[in-house]
């Protein structure tokens, strides 16, 4: 049939690359292994390490344990792990020896004082202590200090009326409580009072004193409302005593002042004593003055 033709034309073509039976041999073939039995890997070889030039003359050493050959430069058993040679091994530097107990000591005494330090000087900048400051100079020394106040004695002093020559305003300032100022029967309407000073002063108080005898006290007018008022400063200092006999003070804050001016706004009545009438005058002892001379 034409079809066989072609494949035999095909085998032809391919006869010259057959190759031809091997030759006979001696040596059976393996068996092969049955398909049921387990196939053990062949253990890997160790790799074998570098030995150093020093060490490669050297017979390898056995193992005192297990007898195995080990490298020369070996120092336990590749097999057992067993110390092969008896030389002491190589030691590291000791470690650096702890601070003693009195050294710790020392070091936290100083981290104190160095604390300390620091916050006084941190006190002494922001503070303002001008105390912990040397003293360089008695000048800024007294500077900082605060003036202490005196009693001040004006040199003059004026009434709106006065009740005879007996009765002026300079008794108010002559420091003699047997001696007192009474305006000219008039109790004490439209009362003023003012006092003049040889050079400017710094004003912080001012003290009024009734009449200390409790009749004549009584059988008297008394200041009650007051107004102050200095030269220095555009301030009207207003206020009220109280009726009795004992030394008042009122507070005053004044720069560089040479005149005081006081004028009575209202008055406590006068009193009967037994049989005595009231008197028809405001009277006042005495009148101090204290603060700084400038």
């Amino acid at each position: 049939m034409q079809g066989d033709d072609r494949n035999d034309q095909f085998d032809e073509l391919f006869e010259p690359f057959e190759l031809s039976e091997p030759p006979p041999s001696d040596t059976p073939a393996p068996r092969s292994r049955p398909q049921t039995e387990a196939h053990t890997p062949e253990p890997a070889a160790t790799p074998t390490p570098d030995v150093p030039p020093e060490h490669a003359t050297r017979p390898a050493v056995a193992c005192p344990s297990c007898g195995a050959k080990n490298p020369p430069f070996n120092h336990h058993c590749e097999r057992c792990g067993s110390r092969l040679s008896s030389e002491p091994m190589p030691i590291g530097s000791s470690p650096m020896s702890r601070a003693s107990a009195g050294s710790r000591a020392l070091g936290v005494l100083a981290a104190v004082v160095l604390v300390v330090a620091l916050i006084a000087l941190m006190m002494n900048i922001f503070g303002g202590d001008d105390a912990a400051l040397p003293d360089t100079t008695t000048s800024s020394t007294s500077s900082t200090q605060p003036a202490i106040a005196t009693e001040i004695i004006p040199t003059s002093a004026r009434a709106s009326s006065q009740r005879g020559d007996a009765f002026g305003p300079e008794n108010l300032i002559d420091g003699n409580p047997k001696t007192r100022w009474n305006d000219d029967a008039l109790h004490g309407v439209d009362a003023w009072l003012e006092f003049t000073f040889a050079k400017p002063v710094q004003l912080q108080q001012i003290e009024f004193q009734n009449v200390t005898d409790d009749a004549a006290f009584q059988r008297n007018y008394k200041i009650q409302g007051y107004t102050i008022t200095v030269d220095d400063l555009d301030v009207l200092i207003s206020g009220r005593l109280l009726n009795s006999n004992e030394p008042q003070q009122v507070n005053i804050a004044s720069l560089a002042t040479t005149t005081v001016r006081i004028e009575v706004t209202t008055t406590y009545p006068a009193v009967p004593v037994g049989q005595d009438a009231p008197f028809d005058e405001l009277a006042l002892e005495e009148v101090r003055f204290f603060g700084v001379e400038k």
